[in-house]
């Protein structure tokens, strides 16, 4: 069942996004351990404002349990979203990074995702001849055009299974951006 996601998923999406942040190694949280960064996650999903707060966040939900969750926001939003985590580094005690953990990302025009990721449990499952991505990228797409934007925008690595569930959805690349030292395709999609 895909919804919008509750304070009672905290566990499951924290974790959700603790693997992918993990997967995108940003240099700004090699100081954090993987306990305080799942903490950090945990405390900063029951916050609105945070960038991977539950407002933000829509789950695919199987026998009661998120097991697959997509952030995504327009553009205008990104600017209100804490990307320095400034507050939550305070709370854990650990020096926070100087530059932003997540750095903005969102074209004007766009509704932006995020991150859209499963859990590995259940990566390689799916229900009525549809995997729990492509049930949460399709849900994705369907409020991407409810918020009135023209294009659904992403980032992407190339060559990641991210990647080419996009392409299956007809996202095309436009220009290639370096963030992190890490090179990303931008990806686009039109709503109208």
């Amino acid at each position: 069942m895909l919804r919008e996601a509750t304070i009672v998923d905290a566990d499951a999406v924290a974790m959700m996004v603790l693997h992918e942040l993990e997967r995108r190694q940003y240099r700004q949280l090699r100081r954090v351990s993987k306990e305080q960064l799942s903490q950090l996650l945990f405390v900063g999903y029951h916050q609105p404002d945070f960038r991977y707060g539950y407002p933000q966040a829509h789950v695919y939900q199987n026998q009661g349990v998120a097991v697959a969750v997509a952030y995504g926001f327009p553009a205008a939003r990104e600017a209100t979203l804490d990307n320095r985590w400034t507050a939550l580094f305070a709370r854990l005690q650990v020096t926070p990074p100087q530059q932003p953990v997540v750095q903005p990302r969102a074209l004007p025009d766009e509704w932006y995702l995020d991150l859209l990721t499963v859990n590995p449990r259940y990566a390689h499952k799916t229900y009525q001849q549809k995997w729990f991505d492509e049930w949460l990228m399709g849900e994705t797409i369907h409020r991407a055009r409810q918020s009135g934007q023209p294009v659904l925008g992403m980032d992407v690595r190339p060559g990641t299974g991210i990647a080419s569930l996009a392409a299956q959805f007809g996202f095309v690349a436009t220009n290639r951006r370096r963030f992190d030292r890490q090179t990303y395709l931008h990806l686009r999609y039109p709503l109208t």
